[in-house]
């Protein structure tokens, strides 16, 4: 068990490292599509770590986690691009009511889904997952983004005190 703890822990830092060396040298779309991937990979690996996930249930996990992470970074794309064009429409000096509320009523729905997509995962998490595994899990969903987006930020810190030096 310690080998594959280990394994998974470095084997996350690589991805991690990956990621965001992609992040920083391909353009675009594609930049993004490898970041997302990678994101869901290093989440995968570090569930299966926390949860101390068997055989049979990172089997019957993986597929449906990727497929619902994939899906809802694709969902969340869209409330992004639907709130830039909000704040455009907001930069008129007399908006267009019956487009901010078509953008509105997109970002609702948009939410909405994102929510049944939330429990969907959640129901398939019971039915494959013991109860100390639920609980470890409700703890590892709340922290994992959060502390990426932290390890993040400090790169793109560490990478703006690098351009500053030059």
């Amino acid at each position: 068990m310690k080998v594959k703890s280990i394994l998974a822990i470095f084997l996350g830092l690589f991805l991690l490292s990956l990621s965001l060396f992609a992040f920083f040298q391909e353009e675009g779309v594609q930049r993004q599509r490898r970041t997302r991937d990678n994101i869901i990979t290093l989440w995968l690996l570090r569930m299966t770590r926390v949860l101390e996930l068997t055989d049979e249930q990172t089997a019957k996990i993986y597929p449906l986690v990727t497929r619902i992470e994939k899906e809802k970074m694709e969902i969340n794309q869209r409330i992004r691009k639907e709130m830039r064009e909000v704040r455009l429409i907001l930069k008129n000096k007399e908006p267009d009511q019956s487009e901010l509320k078509n953008k509105i009523n997109s970002i609702k729905k948009f939410r909405s889904i994102l929510r049944i997509k939330d429990e969907e995962l959640e129901n398939q998490l019971e039915k494959n997952l013991t109860m100390i595994q639920r609980a470890k899990y409700l703890m590892f969903a709340a922290s994992f983004y959060r502390d990426l987006r932290e390890k993040l930020e400090r790169a793109r810190i560490a990478r703006g005190r690098i351009r500053q030096k030059k």
